[in-house]
């Protein structure tokens, strides 16, 4: 949410790229509008903003803050009113897993791969290994080999998804943590340097690592380990400064 349009006391708001190519599409707006960007204090047109965009999801509809009037279309032939959706069927629509908690649209999210742990994931199919055998032998410790390779598996579970990697419109955001969570973010705009690596066994798994750096930090910013389609996530991320040198 960054953007305030001018000349238009019924939308007062913030408003996301998704907002306003959805007032566009519906009539509300006109691509000639100007609309300032709060993060650059910019003023753009409407068309400027939105421009190469492609159509926002149902789901995505629902994130724009409607108004209590009835709203007018621009180019409508009469003088009815728009109707607006029922607020249960709105309701309905919102999905909060696309977006942070400060509104930011969540274009990747990931945790690292189950592959990225294969030395722990080799001791848990040694210790399922051994309790076969031990239940040939000496089936008192079996049950002890087994629930070593159940612990070892837990343990692995809760590293992996206890570790979330987004990229938004803004950042790129590590966070991780059980109890108390933590969290390392670089903004897109002053990231300075993406480099990924993709070696050895992880490498020939389809397994990378992405590292983001700024400017301002002579070491890595932000780490995104063993992850899947680790140049895709470079790729989006080069996208999105190239979009936002041309804002």
């Amino acid at each position: 949410m960054r953007y305030h349009l001018h000349e238009h006391p019924a939308f007062p708001g913030l408003l996301s790229k998704e907002d306003l190519f959805l007032l566009v599409e519906r009539g509300s707006l006109a691509r000639g509008d100007l609309c300032s960007d709060t993060v650059t204090g910019r003023d753009h047109t409407v068309g400027d903003v939105i421009g190469g965009m492609r159509p926002p999801s149902a789901r995505s509809a629902s994130r724009l803050a409607r108004p209590a009037y009835q709203e007018i279309r621009a180019d409508a032939l009469s003088d009815e009113p728009e109707t607006i959706p029922d607020e249960t069927e709105e309701s309905e629509l919102l999905d909060t897993e696309s977006y942070t908690a400060a509104g930011e649209l969540i274009l990747h999210r990931s945790h690292p791969s189950w592959l990225g742990y294969w030395k722990a994931l080799f001791l848990v199919l040694l210790l399922l290994i051994a309790s076969g055998m031990l239940m040939k032998v000496e089936p008192l410790y079996a049950p002890a080999s087994a629930l070593s390779a159940l612990v070892v598996l837990i343990a692995v579970w809760i590293g992996r998804n206890f570790r979330d990697y987004y990229v938004t419109e803004e950042r790129v955001e590590l966070v991780w943590g059980i109890l108390g969570r933590s969290s390392k973010e670089v903004r897109i705009c002053d990231i300075r340097s993406i480099d990924v690596y993709e070696s050895g066994l992880k490498g020939l798994l389809g397994l990378g690592t992405v590292d983001f750096s700024s400017a301002a930090n002579a070491g890595i910013e932000v780490q995104f380990r063993d992850i899947r389609r680790a140049h895709a996530v470079k790729e989006l991320v080069r996208q999105l400064q190239r979009g936002a040198a041309k804002d």
